[in-house]
């Protein structure tokens, strides 16, 4: 998908993304690198015996791969201008190595500013498994491009 400048988002407007399985070895490396360690990561006997009944992904990567699938849509690739903020994030359910995620967007607002060179454009993300639960939500607003 080409970008889009805010004159072309519409409120209502969904955009889902492609899927992507979290590993055992996403789960390791991001542990590895940033140091978020807890034994619901990293220890299966451990994490057998929470209310999860195994290890579970942590929810900075399963945010941090559904960014990854939102950006690889394009959609604000050339346009937008700056991240302004996330409100919201509620994680619902926890996700699991061998777990499917994909992304549903949707555009809930769109304001204009004083300078005519830009807009800000509001999101709400809906991060889902392969048995279509929500895993997690949370909204975003960019400021983005116009058209001149």
């Amino acid at each position: 998908m080409n970008s889009m400048y805010f004159e072309d988002f519409e409120i209502g407007q969904k955009f889902t993304t492609l899927t992507r399985t979290i590993t055992n070895t996403d789960i390791i490396d991001f542990i590895e690198l940033t140091g978020i360690s807890s034994p619901l990561f990293m220890d299966e006997e451990f994490a057998k015996k929470n209310i999860h009944k195994g290890r579970i992904a942590p929810g900075p990567l399963t945010f941090s791969f559904a960014m990854g699938l939102f950006t690889r849509l394009g959609i604000f690739e050339e346009t937008v201008m700056a991240f302004l903020g996330m409100d919201g994030m509620r994680l619902s359910v926890p996700v699991k190595p061998g777990d499917t995620i994909r992304v549903e967007i949707e555009i809930t607002e769109k304001k204009e500013t004083k300078k005519p060179d830009r807009g800000v454009i509001k999101e709400k993300y809906r991060v889902i498994n392969q048995r279509d639960e929500t895993v997690m939500m949370y909204e975003m607003s960019h400021l983005t491009k116009r058209r001149q």
